[in-house]
């Protein structure tokens, strides 16, 4: 079984919620930053909604070990060549936040580590297999992250 993106997300949240519930420590963070954390959950799964709905748009694919058919490099796209994870790794920030438990936060690097390891390395491979110096100009401009 693959663990894509979204799935790994979702083991993220898992954790968070077994820190946050599992464990005799109370809430550490105020109910400031839990609002925070929620609107910032928010903000980041609409991101994602609307970069999903891109890729259909651009008839690409979005899976992580798809062939790629279009480059896209406008919108957030200039900014970051992985839009998607930089707002997972937000959305999980964000619920980090909204649990109240700092300790939470840790899942952010490792889902960060992870996605890069297993996705971002192999997508990389097949976008400069596709594009080719298109591709490498555009690594050249726009950062991996932010």
């Amino acid at each position: 079984m693959k663990l894509y993106p979204p799935l790994m997300v979702l083991i993220g949240l898992l954790v968070q919620l077994g820190i946050a519930f599992g464990g005799p420590v109370q809430p550490l963070l105020s109910a400031v930053w839990q609002y925070a954390g929620v609107a910032l959950m928010l903000l980041s799964f609409l991101t994602i909604l609307l970069l999903a709905r891109k890729f259909g748009r651009t008839e690409t694919t979005i899976l992580p070990d798809g062939d790629p058919s279009h480059l896209m490099e406008d919108g957030l796209f200039a900014y970051s060549r992985n839009p998607i994870y930089v707002a997972m790794a937000l959305l999980l920030t964000g619920s980090g936040l909204a649990t109240g438990q700092i300790w939470g936060l840790g899942v952010v690097p490792v889902f960060i580590f992870w996605v890069q390891i297993v996705w971002i390395a192999k997508e990389e491979e097949n976008m400069e297999r596709e594009f080719g110096q298109l591709y490498r100009n555009y690594k050249d401009r726009v950062r991996r992250w932010i």
